[in-house]
């Protein structure tokens, strides 16, 4: 053999070598890859973000940079109350004292405002509190042993550490359902006693319960989904649903659900990888939530879901495991759809104009906007992204800002009669508000039972 044969086969041999070790390495260290493509994967995550440079140093939990009171000079241009706004929002204009943001209850016309407990998950500590309509904390759960890395050791792979409760669901025994961020859904008493964990890994956003008890959330898993991308790794959400002791019996791709479907051309809007279409709620629709009359695209039994990423809100049938009503046109990088007693939707829209978000009721027949509601100059609204809203009994609605740590409630003509914002500060000068995932106002008769206990 001449040399240069030999050269050319020795090139080869440690080609194959470096292969096998590459291979060997890449299987070894694959919980660690996974780990640190989820770290690029979760720049999607709703959770506060910041430039870079301007980013403060975070305490553990979520937060983000306070909104002022900062007073606007009427002399001044429209630019400079620009640069003013900017300037505040990044905290800029503390100085040596606290930033000027009012916290706990600051608004309650008694008249008016929904009677009851408000249900609240903030970002500053993994737990959930009942507060009253003065903002007196009356109930909170609790449990030490609720640690996501000890609960779900494997979920590690499937996201960044955080023990953040995302989103909660109460009995009326006053047991409460949990969404532990990445991790998966726990139960506890109104003792904060562990009663069950989920089978369900990766669990993430929001948390839904049928009359049979019956749980329903999201699931992800981060993969090479060939169908999508041959060479590329996604975050593919999945229809978790659980039995009443945290089972998992169902487990569908939100992807395949909107491929099978006459709305498969959406996809195309989808990102070439990561966090592709982002689900963000999912809310199962019982039969008593439509009108016995009703004649719209609905159908009970099925589940409404939310996808941030193309802009979509739809409704899919989980036997056919296909979307059968979808809609895009109307808000963008959407929360929260909600199915009211007249068979419109309440949507919060985080970013449907510019730099304003609105809750709006939608009806579905008709594609109308029978309802919004934006802000003004004197009560701005604007929540990138996270947000929440829940239409009450008495008409009013209560609408969560969640990375302003605030949520109100307006009447349908738009007062604010009940306002709140979040008392757990940081930062030097409290420039720092812990972000509020959801506030749920609960009638006083649903937990008197077990609160006197």
């Amino acid at each position: 053999m001449s040399n240069g044969g030999k050269k050319h086969g020795i090139f080869i041999t440690s080609g194959i070598i470096v292969l096998i070790i590459l291979a060997f390495a890449g299987y070894r260290y694959r919980g660690l890859i996974r780990f640190k493509v989820l770290s690029i994967l979760h720049s999607f995550d709703d959770l506060p973000e910041f430039i870079e440079e301007d980013k403060p140093e975070m305490p553990p939990g979520a937060w983000n940079l306070a909104r002022t009171n900062t007073p606007m000079n009427d002399d001044m241009t429209e630019a400079e109350r620009e640069q003013l706004k900017l300037l505040g929002s990044l905290g800029y204009l503390s100085g040596y004292e606290e930033i000027p943001v009012e916290m706990g209850v600051v608004v309650y016309d008694t008249a008016r405002a929904y009677p009851g407990y408000n249900v609240s998950i903030s970002g500053h500590t993994p737990d959930v509190f009942l507060m009253d309509m003065n903002g007196e904390i009356v109930h909170s759960w609790f449990n030490s042993e609720i640690a996501l890395f000890n609960l779900w050791p494997d979920a590690q792979d499937l996201g960044r550490g955080s023990d953040c409760w995302r989103r909660a669901h109460l009995a009326a025994n006053g047991d409460l359902t949990v969404v532990i961020l990445n991790g998966g859904i726990v139960r506890l008493d109104k003792d904060s006693n562990l009663l069950w964990v989920s089978e369900c890994i990766g669990a993430h956003h929001d948390i839904d319960i049928d009359d049979s008890g019956n749980v329903y959330t999201l699931g992800r898993d981060v993969h090479i989904n060939e169908r999508y991308s041959t060479d590329k790794c996604i975050a593919e959400d999945y229809i978790c649903v659980l039995d009443s002791l945290g089972n998992k019996i169902r487990w569908i791709s939100t992807y395949d659900v909107l491929a099978n479907s006459s709305y498969a051309p959406v996809l195309r809007r989808m990102e070439n990888s990561g966090d592709v279409l982002h689900c963000n709620a999912i809310k199962y629709i019982t039969p008593d939530m439509l009108p016995e009359d009703y004649t719209g695209p609905l159908r009970p039994g099925t589940v409404l879901l939310s996808h941030r990423a193309v802009d979509l809100v739809c409704a899919v049938d989980l036997e056919e495991e296909t979307v059968y009503w979808a809609e895009s046109d109307f808000w963008r990088a959407q929360h929260e759809p909600t199915v009211l007693p007249d068979g419109t939707l309440l949507i919060f829209d985080n970013q449907g104009r510019q730099k304003k978000s609105t809750v709006l009721q939608f009806d579905p027949s008709t594609r109308e906007v029978l309802w919004s509601y934006t802000g003004d100059e004197e009560h701005p609204f604007y929540s990138r992204v996270i947000g929440s809203c829940h239409r009450l009994p008495n008409g009013n609605t209560l609408i969560i800002e969640s990375t302003m740590g605030r949520a109100f409630e307006v009447t349908a003509e738009g007062d604010i009669v009940w306002e709140f914002y979040n008392p757990h500060r940081a930062g030097d000068n409290n420039e720092l508000i812990a972000t509020l995932f959801d506030v749920v106002r609960v009638p006083e008769e649903s937990v008197e039972s077990w609160l006197s206990q």
